[in-house]
């Protein structure tokens, strides 16, 4: 059942109210989106306002209603260049885009965003060129991460497996270095000591900017990826 209370008049289901609010010139104003009728424009505009249902963009002139968060946020960015996190609005997109990269991690190639900077550079590596050749068979990697990782999950020609690359880790003689004995992890990082199950993990910690570890000449993991070049020739 349901009941309009302006006309006092019954209908037999809520679905008949609903179609006698849309129809009947005497509720004009009326929100599809809540299925509610209003007895004037100035009702209407104030329930829109004050509805958890409703998004206005204040930035439009009309006022523009959005059905979601997410549109409305989608809508400021790309028309008014509006930074939604630090409420900040920019003349460009240009400005939008620099200010994103510089202050949200945003990847400037794939325009994706990151929790950290150390992530963004780690991320970063996935588009530069393939230029690292697996020690174990011809595919191209863009970093020695990358190409441990490959072998890590049985994706090389070679047949060298994680538990091989463990163990080969380990018989080199940087190990001390990098060996970790907590019972749980096989490595840990020679600067920071953060620890980590696989070579691959390690590598990509290295590569990023979480600690000052890095694989330059003469640094252990270095020394380790000539130990594994040698081991697999």
């Amino acid at each position: 059942m349901g009941y309009c209370e302006p006309c006092d008049r019954n209908f037999g289901s809520v679905g008949a109210l609903v179609q006698h609010w849309r129809d009947s010139p005497l509720h004009g104003y009326y929100c599809l989106r809540c299925e509610k009728p209003f007895n004037s424009l100035l009702a209407l505009s104030q329930h829109v306002r004050d509805s958890s249902k409703h998004y206005l963009c204040h930035l439009c002139t009309s006022s523009l209603d959005f059905s979601s968060l997410d549109a409305l946020d989608s809508h400021r960015e790309t028309v008014h260049h509006y930074c939604n996190p630090c409420d900040r609005r920019f003349n460009t997109s240009g400005q939008l885009r620099d200010h994103d990269i510089s202050e949200h991690n945003m990847c400037s190639v794939c325009g994706n965003y990151y929790q950290s900077p150390s992530n963004l550079k780690a991320h970063l590596i996935t588009h530069q060129p393939k230029e690292k050749e697996c020690f174990g068979c011809y595919r191209m990697f863009s970093s020695w991460s990358a190409m441990l990782l490959h072998m890590e999950y049985g994706g090389c020609p070679s047949e060298v497996d994680e538990d091989e690359l463990i163990g080969i880790a380990l018989e080199c003689y940087q190990s001390k270095r990098y060996r970790c004995d907590d019972g749980e992890n096989n490595f840990e990082c020679p600067t920071c000591g953060s620890p980590f199950l696989q070579m691959s993990g390690l590598l990509q910690h290295a590569e990023s900017d979480a600690c000052q570890e890095s694989l330059a000449q003469g640094r252990p993991l270095s020394k380790f990826l000539h130990f594994l070049r040698i081991r697999l020739a």
